[in-house]
């Protein structure tokens, strides 16, 4: 009740003609101001400037107001004063009871007088009312514990805000690399003329060219042999040779004691028998000591091969000495293949064994690559294709089901690569 009195006479006093000095002496201390000898003043002032509230012993100054409500307020003060000064026994007896009932009375006159004179007494009404009447705006936080609240959640949002904010620019800038990085690589694959022919691979302990160890024919040009299912500027070499006898090629990573070997394998020589009758088809596979160790020298790899598989009987297949894969010091042609021909996430270096390209004999360029398990016998009618010259078909169903196993696998399986712990930038 006191603070309402308070803020009444300072809201409504501020637009009256005069600046006006109230004094009020609560019975109870109140929470919502400090009091100095049980009196507290307002202070009124023109000009759209907060009340302001210090202690003081009694009321300077009461200025006349132009309201007749504040003149007979003041008279009724006045009589109050000469009652008391009169010899009163009330008021000898407890001459400060009567001086704060004398301010008491003052204020409460004047502040109902200012208010029945101006018509408008909204500002006594709560918050919400105040808020609802002045046409609904927000309500301002009216304690320290909501304001604190109020600061807190800007905070929080702005926070946010930030923050999702940069992670929108970070996203933006790293797709922007990303495409970059694929626009250079594909210009540079585009420049790229080489094929698998331009490269050797070691066999028995000397480096032969692919070709001868593919046993692989050319035609067109300027030779005028036959082009044997070219189909024109797209699928010739540089100086415009196309392969004519072998028209198919799968570069297989091979590990001898990995557990899925004793499918593939026999998978891998199933396929060569069946489209490399006419040497149209062939299979080269590289072991290395890179990833799960090969305990096995090449001649002993190659010896078991024969005798367990047959493979290197059969026309069609072919077995390199152990080579690196990766790293600086891994084999030209290997480097060549991974990159020029990377996985759906556009990776290019090897993650497991038997990772599979399969590469267009006319061309000498790889068309697909295969993830470590997809098995052999899948990619029969993408060698089917190529063999017969016509496009590839869709790859098959589980195709990306298991490059996205092979990423798993690349991350806890026991046979993938580990640089620094089974392979190493020499």
């Amino acid at each position: 009740m006191a603070r309402g009195l308070i803020s009444a006479a300072a809201l409504l006093l501020a637009t009256s003609t005069s600046v006006v000095v109230v004094a009020f002496a609560p019975s109870q201390p109140s929470k919502h101001a400090s009091y100095s000898n049980g009196q507290v003043v307002v202070v009124v002032r023109r000009g759209g400037r907060r009340p302001t509230i210090s202690s003081r012993h009694s009321a300077r100054y009461l200025s006349k107001s132009s309201s007749s409500s504040s003149s007979s307020s003041s008279s009724s003060s006045s009589s109050a004063a000469r009652k008391s000064s009169c010899g009163d026994p009330s008021s000898s007896s407890s001459s400060g009871g009567s001086r704060r009932a004398f301010l008491a009375t003052t204020t409460a006159t004047t502040t109902a007088a200012v208010i029945l004179s101006s018509g408008n007494a909204s500002f006594l009404l709560p918050s919400p009312a105040r808020a609802a009447e002045g046409g609904g705006g927000k309500e301002e936080p009216t304690t320290t514990s909501e304001a604190f609240e109020s600061i807190a959640a800007r905070a929080a949002r702005v926070s946010r805000e930030v923050s999702e904010s940069e992670l929108a620019n970070q996203v933006a800038e790293e797709e922007e690399i990303a495409v970059r990085r694929r626009r250079e690589i594909g210009q540079r694959l585009k420049d790229d003329d080489r094929s698998i022919y331009d490269f050797t691979l070691p066999v028995k302990g000397k480096s032969r060219e692919v070709s001868e160890l593919l046993g692989q024919t050319f035609g067109g040009g300027n030779d005028g042999g036959d082009d044997d299912g070219g189909d024109g500027g797209e699928t010739k070499l540089a100086g415009g040779k196309v392969g004519t006898r072998v028209k198919a090629i799968l570069v297989v990573n091979m590990k001898q004691d990995d557990p899925i070997a004793r499918r593939n394998i026999p998978e891998l020589i199933e396929l060569s028998s069946k489209f490399g009758k006419n040497g149209e088809f062939a299979v080269i596979m590289s072991p290395t000591d890179q990833g799960y160790y090969e305990p096995d020298t090449s001649a002993l790899l190659r010896l078991k091969l024969e005798q367990e598989y047959g493979y290197g009987n059969t026309p069609g297949t072919v077995l390199t000495d152990k080579v690196n894969l990766l790293g600086t010091g891994a084999l030209p042609f290997w480097r060549w293949l991974e990159g020029t021909c990377r996985t759906p996430a556009g990776l290019g270096k090897i993650q497991a064994n038997f990772e599979k390209f399969l590469v267009d004999g006319r061309t000498g360029k790889p068309i697909r690559r295969y993830p470590r398990k997809y098995q052999p016998y899948d990619m029969a009618d993408d060698i089917a294709s190529l063999i017969q010259g016509k496009p590839l078909p869709p790859a098959g169903s589980n195709f990306k089901e298991e490059w996205r196993n092979a990423a798993k696998e690349a991350e806890n399986d026991t046979y993938r690569f580990q640089k620094g712990l089974n392979y190493f930038d020499q």
